[in-house]
């Protein structure tokens, strides 16, 4: 029997443990021959904190079972530079401080969903995606996915019985087929009911869109705000994308009411037919692909792709659009190409701040670029 050493993991718990103990630790939570013994543990520290937050029984089978989930950065990065060996060194260690504040997070969580969530009575676990990263992840069914930079997405911990998940951002799933229990994918504006699909969700608080691109399978979409002539569902087929245009409205105020009330909603749906999947879902195999994309768009991925802060000093004299590719390139090769592609653009650089300007001394004989 592979036995865990308790004294190592009391440590860690306890937050006493040093970076010393970090590999000891990222092991024992990858290592299957040492799951049985170590979910008892987890299941010991767990009722600890739960003796200590009044907060009702869960069970977390389902959960402990999922807890090696997998963050991957990037499978492609070589772990022969000397610098993603450190970064490596980093994430295990980033890895062992996690657990104790997901278990720790895990009575928070419950306090503030149980009685917030949409969905009274259930506690939600979430996984995040920090701006320019994309991350893979596992759900306790068997779906997989991606989260892309900046995303957050949260699932109940009745998952088994209960498939719903919530999203911020922009997310590749790929769903178990499950015909007596739908997946549901809530975010803000709409929610997608799916049985066993694979498809794209984008939906970024910040954006004008939100927009939904099925590759397989079939999924029923349903506006959770009211357009002209009430709420709508559509259905999608696969490669198709539903585009949702996004309005906001303001209530004329009534006596009681100090300022007009911002009502956020969606305005418009439009269907697109026989779409090329690779632009839509390459970002989850680290391309950032572009194809007739308006500049001001384009600006937008590249500050997600690369966690950046663009500030456009002054517009284009054109309505431009690129077509191109951005895989292994750092974030001032882009740029680079940008201004190779684009006659009066330059931009400068200060750390994770750039600005962007045209000196509008030229004029373009054409208005699409290619990188």
């Amino acid at each position: 029997m592979n036995n865990v050493d308790k004294e190592k993991l009391e440590r860690y718990f306890n937050s006493e443990s040093g970076i010393e103990d970090a590999g000891y630790i990222q092991e024992t939570f990858t290592d299957e021959g040492k799951k049985s013994e170590l979910k008892s543990h987890l299941a010991h520290q767990w009722n600890c904190y739960l003796d200590n937050a009044d907060t009702p029984e869960k069970n977390l089978d389902h959960l402990l079972h999922k807890i090696h989930f997998r963050i991957n950065m990037d499978k492609n990065i070589s772990e022969n530079k000397p610098f993603y060996k450190l970064l490596k060194f980093y994430y295990r260690v980033a890895a062992a401080i996690l657990l104790p504040l997901l278990i720790a997070g895990g009575v928070l969580a419950y306090r503030q969903f149980a009685g917030e969530s949409r969905y009274a009575g259930i506690a939600w676990a979430e996984i995040h995606s920090t701006m320019g990263s994309r991350v893979s992840f596992n759900l306790p069914d068997g779906s997989t996915g991606w989260l892309n930079s900046g995303s957050t997405l949260k699932y109940a911990l009745n998952f088994d019985k209960n498939r719903r998940v919530e999203l911020e951002g922009e997310a590749y799933f790929d769903v178990v087929k499950d015909k007596s229990r739908p997946f549901f994918v809530r975010t803000s504006q709409i929610e997608l009911k799916v049985l066993g699909t694979t498809f794209n969700l984008k939906s970024y608080s910040e954006d004008k869109t939100v927009e939904a691109m099925l590759l397989t399978g079939m999924i029923e979409i349903k506006t959770l705000s009211g357009m002209q002539g009430g709420k709508q569902t559509v259905i999608l087929k696969p490669n198709q994308k539903a585009t949702f245009q996004k309005t906001s409205e303001r209530l004329i105020p009534n006596e009681n009411q100090v300022a007009p009330e911002k009502i956020q909603g969606i305005k418009a749906v439009r269907i697109s037919q026989d779409v090329d999947a690779l632009p839509v879902v390459s970002w989850k195999d680290h391309k950032l692909v572009f194809v007739n994309e308006p500049f001001e768009s384009l600006l937008v991925k590249i500050e997600r792709w690369y966690d950046v802060e663009i500030t456009l000093l002054d517009n284009p004299a054109d309505n431009l659009s690129y077509t191109g590719v951005f895989e292994k390139e750092t974030v001032e090769q882009a740029l680079r190409a940008l201004e190779l592609a684009t006659p009066d653009f330059s931009y400068t650089i200060n750390k994770n701040k750039i600005a962007v300007s045209f000196s509008r001394k030229k004029h373009h004989k054409s208005n699409q670029q290619s990188l």
